[in-house]
């Protein structure tokens, strides 16, 4: 016949292999934040745009570190305007060598998502127009 304490040991012990296992991923919120010079989209039609950078940045977060979740994405604020600003938050998970190698996956991807969006638009970085940077600029922290 089984007792109690037959019963409990397996469960402690399993209960305690799964917090020790939890206990060693970790996690970490990246804040991405991308800047272009934005515009009415009669007189600044061609300009590059915060949200489509955004947009094309994202989609190589999905590819490069397909676990990440992008969250929280604001950009844009009126329907006749080229978006000046955008931002969203990448949530990673893993150890800590992980959260490293995918951190850098998620800047690599932003930064090419910023230069198609600068190449599309044909801007080159550092460009400058009317006396206003032209190219899309970004930072991931």
């Amino acid at each position: 016949m089984l007792n109690i304490r037959t019963l409990i040991r397996p469960a402690a012990a399993l209960l305690l292999a799964a917090s020790a296992a939890c206990a060693m991923a970790a996690g970490q919120t990246l804040a991405v934040s991308i800047i272009g010079p934005g515009g009415h989209s009669n007189g600044n039609y061609g300009n590059v745009n915060a949200v489509h950078a955004a947009a094309r940045s994202i989609m190589l977060i999905e590819k490069a570190v397909p676990d990440a979740v992008v969250s929280d994405i604001q950009g844009g604020n009126s329907v006749n305007s080229i978006a000046a600003s955008a931002d969203f938050i990448v949530t990673i998970m893993g150890d800590e060598a992980s959260l490293k190698a995918q951190a850098d996956k998620v800047k690599a991807a932003v930064e090419e998502g910023c230069k198609a969006e600068n190449a599309f638009r044909g801007v080159k970085a550092g460009e400058v127009r009317n006396g206003v940077a032209s190219d899309i600029r970004w930072s991931v922290k």
